[in-house]
């Protein structure tokens, strides 16, 4: 009776954990959601500039800009994604982030989308973590960093850090993508074919991202700034970055 009895809670208790991970994994996803009322949807990250530059014009190209800007994500916001799910100082990382972003509409934008963040996060559960990185932000101890808030929110939600990264990683992609499809403008079976393609590399950016050390976060990405401060000064655009 005892063996059955132990057998019996050790089943309810490994249920619970499976419910547990999956809540936290879909709470991931929500926060990383398109429709998720921050405003993500409002910036292209220099996209808009490509195309008009005509840099980006098919999906050959397409595929070659979201391979390059992959390739720059772990040292750069998807690293910050994971210093900060990981324990690393989120004051430091959001003083790191404001110094390495040199163009204004992507600091401005990502410190936008933190408030944003911090306050619809704030009606969906208690997020101790991500709650206090919003109280510093307000006493003007910390600028604010979308991706250093997600991180804080991963930490605070108990998901899998890897399996959130690439969920981060894939969210920046498809954004990219969705901005192509509109400015190009591209078909979306041809922008889907572009995405799909990324989906080998993405775990070896998780991986980066993962390993990165902090003194390294910010390296690369020169031609994306160029671009987003390019964008800036557009006779005419329908993104704000």
């Amino acid at each position: 009776m005892t063996m059955i009895i132990t057998m019996i809670i050790t089943m309810t208790m490994t249920t619970i954990t499976t419910m547990n991970e999956k809540t936290a994994f879909l709470k991931v996803v929500q926060a990383l959601d398109s429709l998720f009322p921050i405003g993500a949807f409002t910036l292209s990250n220099g996209m808009e500039t490509y195309v008009q530059r005509e840099i980006v014009t098919d999906r050959k190209s397409l595929s070659e800009f979201l391979r390059a800007y992959l390739y720059t994500l772990p040292t750069n916001d998807a690293g910050f994604v994971a210093k900060a799910s990981m324990g690393e100082s989120p004051l430091l990382l959001d003083e790191i982030y404001a110094a390495a972003k040199s163009p204004y509409e992507l600091r401005n934008g990502s410190r936008n989308l933190c408030r944003r963040f911090i306050k619809t996060e704030a009606v969906t559960g208690q997020y101790p973590l991500l709650q206090s990185y919003g109280e510093e932000i307000e006493k003007g101890n910390a600028v604010g960093s979308h991706p250093v808030a997600l991180g804080l929110f991963i930490r605070d939600t108990g998901a899998d850090i890897e399996e959130s990264i690439a969920l981060y990683c894939y969210s920046q992609l498809s954004a990219m993508v969705n901005h192509a499809a509109k400015l190009v403008p591209l078909s979306q079976l041809q922008g889907q074919s572009a995405l799909a393609e990324m989906f080998s590399e993405i775990p070896y950016a998780v991986n980066k991202a993962m390993r990165v050390e902090t003194d390294n976060l910010g390296i690369g990405g020169a031609g994306f700034d160029l671009r987003s401060m390019e964008h800036e000064k557009l006779y005419s655009r329908i993104y704000i970055s």
